[in-house]
């Protein structure tokens, strides 16, 4: 019996030996007084999700035609842009988890001699995972609205030729005599005069089609040839009524944003949108329709484990576990919302400040703390 109870004795002994010190927490990174202690070991973070959300807002463009305001009058058309414009519409919000440090919890592991000894830290690195890039301030990615070439390119002429007569009296052969003259001028053409010749033309194009449709033509054109002539037609005739009606671009615009929500933090506002003005990424403070949240609802209550815990901590015989600290993740439903209403439902993530900090043992030297921990 005795030597029984010597051997497990010794091999208690070795466990102790072998396995860290303990694992104590530091001040956060952005205390400056914080100092690491001077023990051999090492110091990680725990990860915390960090979400990225992405916004795609659909914008639509209506520019006006150079000759808009003689569309009635020259051609009959009413429902033309009178002013440039743009309407935006919510088309998507994107949302994907990622894994960032929280400088909350730090936690330094001082070794054990027999670590040091056998190259513990050497081992331990050689797992380390590069940490992943992530952008954390709001970006906007746009995009140019593509201008149709005719009518980005247009360009009439701005003047005519004016050809003034009169007469001019010389003196030939002693004689006075009246002479005809003929003098060329050019004079700047009026908007009007443009978009009179604009509305010409394409009455002259719808004309030239007709012509080709009723057969008009004494060219046997074939099928092939007359589909060409007609589609080409109809090219010229839009490109010049854009001249009148203005034209309708679309574009998309993309803005990215990230947040890391807390565990006590159940809604998190997200951004503000109007079809007049698009994204804002501040929410509206008078017009509350406008804005924008992300829900989260945890599915799992993390209090009953918290009691728990305090109350065995009373016990008189309890030891608190000294060894590594970690979190798990806690599944957690994530809706957005708009004005209080969900408008999309994006199921459950597993996040990890919605979970439990666990303390392990402090002989769980094979622990594979490079999984739970960003370590540095």
């Amino acid at each position: 019996m005795k030597k029984r109870l010597l051997l497990a004795l010794v091999l208690l002994c070795n466990v102790l030996v072998f396995a860290q010190k303990h694992v104590v927490e530091l001040p956060a990174a952005k205390d400056e007084k914080g100092l690491l202690p001077s023990a051999d070991g090492f110091a990680y973070m725990l990860p915390q999700t960090t979400f990225k959300v992405d916004v795609t807002i659909a914008k639509t463009n209506y520019i006006k035609g150079y000759y808009a305001e003689y569309a009635e009058k020259l051609l009959g058309l009413t429902n033309v842009i009178l002013n440039n414009k743009s309407s935006y519409k919510l088309k998507n919000v994107k949302i994907t988890p990622l894994e960032t440090t929280d400088t909350n919890h730090v936690y330094w592991v001082e070794l054990s001699n027999r670590q040091v000894k056998n190259d513990f830290l050497q081992g331990l690195y050689s797992k380390k995972q590069p940490a992943e890039k992530i952008a954390y301030d709001t970006e906007f990615a746009p995009t140019s609205p593509q201008l149709p070439n005719f009518f980005k390119n247009y360009s009439e002429l701005t003047y005519i030729e004016k050809e003034d007569i009169y007469i001019e009296k010389k003196i030939i052969d002693s004689v006075l005599t009246e002479v005809p003259v003929n003098q060329i001028k050019k004079v700047t053409k009026s908007v009007e005069q443009k978009a009179k010749e604009a509305a010409d033309f394409i009455i002259k194009i719808r004309a030239d089609r007709y012509a080709l449709i009723a057969g008009e033509q004494e060219v046997p054109y074939t099928q092939e040839a007359l589909d060409f002539l007609i589609k080409e037609l109809n090219q010229s005739e839009k490109n010049y009524l854009e001249l009148f009606t203005g034209i309708t671009t679309e574009e998309d615009l993309h803005y990215t944003l990230t947040l890391t929500p807390q565990s006590n933090e159940t809604q998190i506002p997200l951004f503000s949108f109007t079809a007049e003005n698009g994204f804002n990424p501040k929410t509206d403070t008078k017009v509350s329709e406008n804005n924008y949240f992300l829900q989260f609802s945890p599915q799992i209550s993390q209090q009953k484990t918290q009691n728990f815990f305090k109350e065995k901590a009373k016990e008189e015989k309890y030891l608190a576990a000294t060894g590594y600290k970690i979190r798990l993740a806690a599944p957690v439903a994530i809706n957005l919302l708009q004005n209080k209403q969900i408008i999309c439902q994006y199921g459950q993530f597993p996040i990890l400040q919605y979970g439990q900090i666990t303390t392990l043992p402090n002989n769980s030297d094979d622990f594979p703390i490079e999984n739970f921990a960003i370590i540095y």
